[in-house]
């Protein structure tokens, strides 16, 4: 068992034992947490509560507040109730606020010999409950936001030079770059932690043209469970730096520092928007739709090839009328795209339109209303200029499933085909209320032409992958119980979404930052054929097991118990009071 900091049932007396031995083992203080709904700063908590920026401003809040078990949650936000309360609950309770490695690797180091939970915090942004815990010490890396420019950086091994960010691994970058020519693969939304998108993987409007976040990564300097300091790369430590780019953060360890290959920025970039729905609520016109979006997920493939990148939604059920300003209802999809080409022209994109919305009717047999953008120009810099307060989906209670989809699942197979999946995909267990599919048009040429030296531990579908695809759908009672609600979601998906993409795509992966964290096929789906070497790394560098997350390598060995914040061992070979005894005796060695 990984005991929680404090345990639970500990008298006062060792809670304050414990914080002091780790106040003297990293020669500072971490801090102890008061909920962050307090009386002093509730009309503050309320007005902010869903702006993921604010999360990321607190060492232990995160944006998704389901997976804290909706702990102290402000008035009128999702999730709260006057019953429940307000208390520390599923948050993490001592947060070490770092300013250097050093001090992560004594804290890491205390905490792993104790048996306590590790987990690691950027800005929160996480749709996985990845970076919070009950009773776990948390390492919130939000100080290491240091940032280089090098235009001459030697590639270790090589006589070679690079231009490169040397970036700490708490950095909001985004996906552009101040003061310099040059861009990186990065995150569209500004308040996403580079930490937790490099290691990932990571994708953005960029990728289409330059690959995957973590295919830039020429070095990382990684704090292990064991309180190592390891600078990895291609000619050494090269098991932990295959894996930290791509498998998943919070699983190795904690990236402090980044060496990231930069690109140059483009000229330009051209924007345009695109909607069609149903005219009007009948079975043919609802058929017409269908039969339209199919024709262009068809599409999606040639488009990007052509270097368009983008995000097409498909709404339906109320959620459409809602989203699109409509005045009623619409029967079959409501479909938003959002359209983007860089190093071209507003009449290329204008022709590409045209043709597009040609194909539209025909599918449709002219029963589409079709609203088209009209393309304009700007430079790139206008274009990624950061929007901080952009991100308002905070503090909602949701869960969503993905595949990463490619030529073969969108345009090789029949249109009839294509229109079956899309409909069973977009099934809402509340018909009435919502659902929605996105397809974010954020992979194609680019991660298929990265060199294979430097693949790693990424989802093996991101190189034959077009599209990320995300559906949602699951209904989820925010003010019920997380623990049940979250597992009646999962039970949902897994009767009425997974099966639809193991037909469809039974050889493909999914991105893990955007998908379903309960699937029964995680294993498959995240990481394939990966699986047993990152096993074999998560072994060798974090050996006590102090780093644990849902559907993270080597989870299942364990169950974390969202009631009573427990992370305990599925087949425990001893028994539980016998070791709740030894921890509040004060026995202190690795159990």
């Amino acid at each position: 068992m990984l005991f929680p900091f404090p345990f639970r049932s500990s008298p006062v007396r060792h809670i304050y034992h414990y914080a002091s031995h780790l106040r003297r083992a990293i020669h500072g203080y971490p801090t102890m947490r008061n909920p962050l709904n307090s009386p002093y700063n509730c009309t503050e908590v309320q007005e902010r509560w869903k702006l993921s920026a604010y999360h990321a401003s607190w060492p232990e809040s995160v944006s998704y507040s389901i997976f804290t078990n909706n702990s102290c949650l402000p008035p009128g936000s999702s999730g709260f109730t006057e019953e429940r309360g307000c208390s520390i609950g599923g948050l993490p309770q001592y947060v070490v606020d770092a300013t250097e490695g050093e001090q992560i690797a004594k804290a890491m180091a205390w905490a792993s010999k104790r048996n306590i939970r590790i987990v690691i915090k950027s800005t929160g942004h996480d749709f996985n409950g990845w970076s919070t815990g009950a009773y776990t010490l948390s390492i919130w890396t939000h100080n290491f936001r240091n940032m280089e420019h090098k235009t001459d950086w030697r590639i270790p091994g090589s006589k070679d030079t690079l231009d490169v960010l040397i970036c700490g691994g708490g950095t909001l970058l985004g996906f552009r770059v101040h003061c310099s020519n040059r861009s990186v693969v990065g995150a569209e939304d500004v308040r996403v932690g580079l930490g937790g998108q490099l290691t990932n993987g990571g994708h953005g409007v960029l990728s289409i043209h330059h690959g995957l976040s973590s295919d830039h990564i020429y070095q990382a300097t990684v704090v292990t469970s064991e309180g190592r300091i390891l600078v990895a790369n291609d000619e050494q430590n090269q098991d932990i730096f295959w894996a930290i780019r791509g498998a998943g953060g919070g699983q190795f360890g904690v990236v402090t520092k980044f060496v990231i290959k930069t690109n140059p920025i483009p000229e330009n970039a051209v924007s345009s928007a695109l909607t069609f729905y149903a005219r009007d609520t009948s079975r043919p016109m609802e058929d017409a739709a269908w039969a339209a979006f199919a024709d262009f997920a068809s599409q999606f493939p040639d488009l990007m090839d052509g270097g368009v990148t983008g995000t097409v939604d498909s709404i339906t059920g109320k959620m459409a009328q809602k989203y699109l300003h409509l005045p009623q209802a619409v029967a079959g999809p409501a479909v938003s795209a959002k359209l983007f080409a860089f190093n071209t022209t507003v009449g290329s994109m204008r022709d590409m339109l045209r043709k597009l919305v040609t194909r539209l009717h025909a599918a449709s047999k002219g029963n589409l209303t079709v609203t088209v953008t009209e393309p304009f120009s700007e430079d790139f810099r206008s274009f990624a200029a950061p929007e901080f307060l952009s991100s308002n989906f905070a503090g909602s209670s949701r869960i969503y499933t993905g595949r990463l989809l490619g030529r073969v699942e969108l345009s090789d197979i029949s249109k009839e085909d294509l229109n079956k999946y899309l409909r069973q995909i977009s099934v809402a267990e509340n018909p009435e209320d919502r659902n929605l599919l996105r397809f974010d048009l954020q992979a194609g040429p680019g991660p298929a032409q990265v060199p294979r030296k430097r693949w790693a531990s990424e989802n093996w579908s991101w190189r034959t992958a077009y599209t990320l695809t995300m559906a949602w759908g699951a209904q989820i009672n925010s003010t019920d119980d997380p623990r049940e609600s979250l597992a009646a979601a999962a039970e949902w998906f897994e009767k009425k979404k997974e099966p639809v993409w193991r037909k469809w795509a039974p050889d493909i992966g999914a991105y893990m930052n955007a998908a379903n964290g309960f699937s029964r096929t995680w294993k498959h789906d995240f990481y394939g054929p990966k699986y047993d070497r990152l096993l074999e790394i998560k072994r060798k560098y974090d050996p006590t097991e102090s780093l644990w997350a849902y559907s993270g390598v080597g989870s299942d060995k364990w169950k974390y118990d969202l009631h009573t914040g427990l992370l305990c061992q599925v087949n425990p070979e001893r028994n539980f009071g016998e070791m709740e005894t030894e921890i509040v005796s004060g026995i202190t060695r690795t159990l």
